[in-house]
């Protein structure tokens, strides 16, 4: 019994064939290229604050300072005294506008509400206050479970 191989049955065609799928491998190489290049061209994107930070001047204790303290319900108190929102606002005009502006002293207390804050900042910042500090920041700097 006798084994015989197909390939040598098989015939083969002299004339070529056209090529019936394509090779994208190229395109796939060039897109890449491509989308790195795009990845390296993109500017990083920065968020920046504008702040006007100190120019060098020391504030001594011959500088009058005002204490702005947020309570933890809400009140706000003018040098230990607790003022509304439209005695605040006439407080802070006439400190701006002071000859001698006095330092206001920005201290919340520990929980104090973030919303109260906020909109007495905001007060400071519409009054044009040139002197403002976040005064007794210090305090917060770890937060242990104690």
């Amino acid at each position: 019994m006798a084994i015989k191989s197909r390939l040598l049955e098989r015939r083969y065609a002299t004339h070529a064939q056209p090529m019936s799928e394509l090779n994208i491998t190229p395109l796939i190489d060039v897109l890449l290229v491509l989308l790195v290049m795009l990845i390296l061209s993109i500017p990083i994107a920065t968020n920046s604050i504008e702040i006007d930070l100190p120019n060098g001047r020391e504030v001594g204790p011959e500088s009058q300072q005002i204490a702005l303290v947020v309570t933890e319900g809400g009140a706000v108190l003018w040098d230990g005294e607790p003022v509304d929102r439209p005695t605040l606002e006439a407080r802070l005009a006439l400190a701006a506008t002071a000859e001698d502006a006095p330092v206001i002293r920005f201290e919340p207390e520990a929980n104090a509400s973030y919303n109260d804050s906020v909109q007495v900042i905001n007060l400071v910042d519409d009054a044009n206050i040139s002197n403002f500090a976040f005064a007794g920041a210090h305090q917060y700097r770890t937060f242990d479970a104690e």
